[in-house]
């Protein structure tokens, strides 16, 4: 009985093993697809560009790029296989760019059908519009850089840490696009002299089509209003006249004061309400912060509490400017929609169905409260 248990785990083992053998992909054989990149051109034709890994050591360059003017996204894969010195893989794609004309012509849900249908494209890919063509980007030769791909991802990961840009990957992009009670935000990038940099994010709407874009600045505040902030979040704060303010021989030439604060720990209450045939949504903030730069003198000890209802009240400001500029282009990156369906339902499901436009007539109050918990080694 034993000598039979034993010789049919054999024979399985040995099925097995075969059958990955049949399957068998050396790294040498492939072309290890890790960007694409979506546009249209003058014509209005779907252009597709595939930035790929090169493993041969003999080769001077990393990466390889192709490009093709097709119909689907993919069709292009088909293009790619025929000028590739290695079978397509795509399972490991690290970042989807959109060029900025497609997103503002037609939005990208219509070409990302075989993304979400195919079981071995990942749903981590980051999601990056562009600002300008994506050709500016897929056919530029960065020169003292990483290659292409993990210059891309690199990029974008360092300003995600610093919260300078939304991080949304194709998965979570799919829950934004069909949640009626938020609007999706991307990354955004550009080509500059030096290379690339991040400008901020880009807000798009249920179509995927791109409606307005916010600044790095923009981009740290909607993720604290969304709480996907990474602490510590720093903020350099323009100061308005002060009249605990000390003489400074330090003061820069302008006669402008700042200070720098780290952002630790942020703590955020939603109350919603229904008025006036309207959503009212209460949004309470409390910011523990420190301070790592200033550019004045003053009394710390005796004025801590004063600066502090100066930064809050400057957080306020800039907080409740965001949420209306938003508002104004009937979107929600904030997913207020969420907290409507949660304490309002009732009222949501009459209005779920045009939730930017309900959403642009809601009143939003944000009241921050920041305490400087230290100051620095230095008084």
């Amino acid at each position: 009985m034993i000598r039979r248990t034993v010789l049919m785990a054999a024979c399985l083992l040995l099925i097995v093993t075969s059958g990955c053998n049949s399957d068998r992909l050396d790294l040498e054989d492939t072309s290890l697809s890790l960007a694409y990149a979506y546009d249209v051109d003058d014509d209005d034709k779907l252009t597709v560009y595939q930035a790929s890994a090169i493993f041969n050591k003999d080769v001077k360059k990393k990466h390889e790029v192709f490009t093709a003017k097709v119909n689907t996204p993919r069709q292009a894969r088909e293009v790619f296989n025929s000028a590739s010195s290695g079978v397509v893989v795509i399972g490991k794609l690290q970042a989807l760019l959109i060029g900025e004309k497609l997103l503002k012509k037609e939005g990208i849900m219509p070409h990302l059908d075989v993304t979400y249908r195919d079981p071995k494209i990942t749903g981590n890919m980051r999601m990056v519009a562009v600002k300008g063509p994506v050709s500016s980007v897929m056919e530029s030769n960065f020169e003292d850089k990483p290659a292409l791909p993990l210059y891309l991802t690199q990029v974008i990961d360092v300003e995600k840490k610093y919260n300078g840009t939304v991080f949304t990957t194709s998965q979570k992009f799919h829950t934004y696009v069909f949640d009626k009670g938020i609007t999706p935000a991307i990354s955004e990038i550009k080509k500059d002299k030096n290379g690339l940099v991040v400008t901020g994010s880009a807000l798009l709407d249920n179509k995927g089509k791109y409606k307005m874009s916010v600044s790095r600045r923009e981009s740290a505040l909607l993720l604290m209003l969304q709480q996907e902030a990474t602490n510590p979040v720093v903020f350099t704060v323009r100061m308005p006249s002060l009249p605990f303010k000390k003489p400074n021989k330090l003061q820069n030439v302008k006669g402008q004061d700042f200070i720098t604060i780290n952002i630790n720990d942020s703590k955020r209450t939603i109350t919603t309400r229904y008025k006036n045939n309207r959503f009212v949504f209460d949004i309470k903030m409390k910011l523990n912060v420190t301070l790592s730069e200033r550019t004045f003198d003053m009394d710390m000890l005796k004025e801590k509490d004063r600066l502090s209802a100066v930064i809050t009240k400057q957080f306020r400001k800039e907080l409740t400017a965001l949420v209306e500029k938003v508002k104004k282009e009937k979107l929600d990156p904030f997913g207020f929609g969420w907290y409507a369906r949660a304490y309002q339902y009732e009222h949501w499901k009459k209005n779920e169905d045009r939730w930017p436009d309900e959403f642009a007539k809601a009143t939003v109050t944000i009241t921050p409260d920041v305490k400087i918990s230290t100051y620095g080694v230095i008084e």
